[in-house]
Order: C-alpha cells, then sequence, then structure tokens
C-alpha cells in the first residue's frame, strides 16, 4: 500500500517480510485495496491482504490463507467532542471485544 495513504505500510510490510526469511522488492504501491487487486491480476506480483478484503471482485486472482496469521494494529477514531450514545456503545464494544 502507499505510504501516502497508509502511512508505515511499507515498515510493517518489510519487517514481516524479514521475520518469514526474504526480503520484499517493492516495485509498485497503490492508494487503494482494488488497485492492488489489479496490479497482481496483471501479473506485477503478490499482496499481503486483510482476509475481508477477498469479498471485493477479484477476476484473475487467488487468495490464499497465511500458515501463520500477521498481526497489524488498529486504530478507533472519533471527534473528540462527540457526545452520541451510539458512540459510546461503539467504544464499549470495541473494548470488549479487544
Amino acid at each position: 500500500m502507499s505510504e501516502k495513504t497508509y502511512p508505515g505500510s511499507d515498515e510493517w510490510l518489510i519487517h514481516t517480510c524479514r521475520e518469514a526469511g526474504f526480503t520484499p522488492r517493492i516495485l509498485q504501491d497503490a492508494d487503494r485495496e482494488p488497485a492492488v487487486i489489479s496490479f497482481v491480476a496483471a501479473g506485477l506480483g503478490v499482496a499481503l491482504l486483510p482476509e475481508q478484503i477477498k469479498r471485493l471482485p477479484h477476476e484473475g486472482v487467488i487468495f490464499r490463507p497465511l500458515r501463520q496469521r500477521l498481526i497489524a494494529d488498529s486504530w478507533a477514531v472519533w471527534k473528540v467532542n462527540n457526545s452520541s450514545d451510539c458512540l459510546k456503545q461503539y467504544i464499549q464494544i470495541v473494548k470488549e471485544l479487544s
């Protein structure tokens, strides 16, 4: 993914690949996941993507699970002065699941 739209993605990818025993050659990046899938379909390489991305249209590519799950940090963000009850409930759900 593009460092512009996903800051830190190159660092995460390189670290993850090195832990698996190789150093990736990043020749192209993309701002959005559908573009990554298009690059793979065009034969430009492989990609590590979250599982839910396989729900996007992906003619010409195959998704395969990895032997070991990868971990990436996720964050919830909201406007600081939002006092919505829905937000409070959502935050509670996220806390319970994390």
